[in-house]
């Protein structure tokens, strides 16, 4: 009978030993390789809330953001903006379950997507979306992931906000000079019923080494870096 040898460790810290920094056999993985988390913010009705429905998170609650990836729960989340795009997104409705179902260039190519994969039109939205490409640090303002955030429909507003206050706050600056906390805040729609948004404030200007972090991950992003 062979014997079962423990020779891994299942904390989710990376051991001292394993910090070389060399990343060895990652070599050919690059930023179209990964898949990016999306923070999104829990609404009342959200799936995350039910018990019942498969994208149920524990601990769940209206006005909490979320990562799509892992689950994570957080009350608010600092990051620094590094890029933003401007997309015609597919939404599943949130009464059949929701789902992200892509990006467009032009409302008619994402009309187009959905008639080539034999999806009804009427049950998915199509909305103008402002695409935040941004870092997500730790608590301790230590970079921690990259994360994209899709604002539409009453989120677009925000987005326009956002975009003016970095260009007012690092004028003559890159956009990523600038670190800001994500948070929500309840809104009342056209039908008078309550919804969140999005809340950002500026935090801060990064230091030296948190703008080197920003940079590269933005090299990273748009395929520059290493050219």
């Amino acid at each position: 009978m062979s014997k079962s040898i423990v020779a891994f460790s299942k904390d989710n810290n990376v051991p001292a030993h394993l910090r070389t920094g060399s990343s060895l056999g990652n070599e050919n993985v690059t930023a179209d390789n990964l898949k990016i988390p999306r923070l999104d913010l829990i609404q009342q009705l959200s799936p995350q809330c039910i018990k019942s429905n498969p994208k149920y998170i524990e601990g769940a609650e209206t006005g909490l953001i979320f990562d799509n990836l892992t689950n994570e729960l957080y009350e608010n989340v600092f990051v620094v903006n590094l890029m933003f795009e401007e997309h015609f997104s597919v939404f599943k409705k949130r009464s059949l379950g929701g789902g992200f179902e892509g990006n467009f260039e032009t409302e008619e190519a994402a009309r187009q997507h959905l008639e080539s994969k034999g999806l009804e039109l009427a049950q998915y939205d199509i909305s103008k979306t402002g695409v935040h490409k941004c870092l997500m640090l730790d608590d301790k303002g230590v970079p921690k992931q990259p994360v994209l955030l899709y604002m539409n429909g009453s989120k677009l507003p925000v987005s326009d906000q956002w975009n003016t206050l970095i260009r007012l706050k690092g004028e003559g600056t890159d956009r990523f000079a600038t670190a800001w906390v994500l948070s929500s805040q309840e809104a009342v729609n056209k039908q008078n019923q309550p919804y969140q948004n999005w809340k950002v404030d500026f935090a801060g200007f990064v230091n030296e080494d948190l703008y080197k972090a920003a940079k590269d991950t933005y090299l990273s992003l748009t395929g520059q870096r290493g050219q």
